[in-house]
């Protein structure tokens, strides 16, 4: 089970904001030499679909970049992970390989255009708010630190520790993660959350040992 609410500041700026919770018991290998191919493959896929298209054309896509203008931050200038990834795709970037759960992740991530926090649940302390961050700076991982005010997030009785753009090192997936958070940031209400959900849970069992242990959408 996992306490978390939607704050009234956020609620009255984007009042269709949701989070997709998603708890599973995992296990973080090194991602396998078949798995490797899977996921160049797959992003292959992507780079093709991206030839007629950009990440930003994606309706997801454009309701987390609506939200950070809404809640005033320059969505260009800290992109949600989901585009991000798919832009480094579009510019025939490999993907970052960090182990079978990260790349899991990413993974889908990229397929459903969701920026996706990634949390071991054990670091997360107290009840989760998604809140419009403050002049806390937190340390991100692959990023040092990173100005999350006006950004939309998370934080729990220690502080902020994740967002769309980029997660804290706080509460960051290690080999020693084995109760795996996901967030699905929906800011917008898009109806194709539940499918997201249904899939990354799919892809937790299939290439993380995934055991779903708690799985909800919470609106306001």
């Amino acid at each position: 089970m996992i306490e978390a609410k939607i704050s009234q500041k956020l609620h009255k700026l984007l009042n269709n904001s949701r989070l997709g919770i998603l708890l599973s018991n995992v296990k973080v290998l090194p991602s396998t030499l078949s798995y490797t191919e899977y996921l160049s493959n797959n992003h292959q896929q992507m780079i093709t679909a991206l030839e007629s298209k950009r990440e930003t054309d994606y309706d997801v896509i454009k309701e987390t970049r609506s939200a950070y203008k809404v809640c005033g931050k320059e969505p260009s200038r800290y992109r949600p992970s989901a585009e991000a990834l798919m832009r480094r795709l579009r510019t025939k970037k490999d993907l970052y390989q960090i182990n079978n759960v990260v790349d899991t992740i990413n993974l889908i991530s990229v397929n459903t255009q969701y920026s996706i926090g990634g949390f071991d649940n054990n670091q997360i302390h107290g009840e989760i708010i998604c809140d419009v961050g403050t002049s806390d700076i937190y340390e991100a991982i692959g990023r040092g630190n990173l100005n999350i005010e006006f950004m939309p997030g998370l934080r729990d009785s220690l502080g902020f520790f994740g967002t769309p753009t980029s997660d804290s090192e706080r509460t960051m997936v290690t080999n020693d993660t084995t109760n795996l958070l996901l967030v699905f940031y929906d800011f917008y209400g898009n109806k194709s959350l539940e499918a997201a959900m249904d899939y990354g849970e799919n892809m937790l069992a299939e290439h993380c040992f995934g055991s779903t242990t708690f799985k909800s959408i919470l609106s306001h």
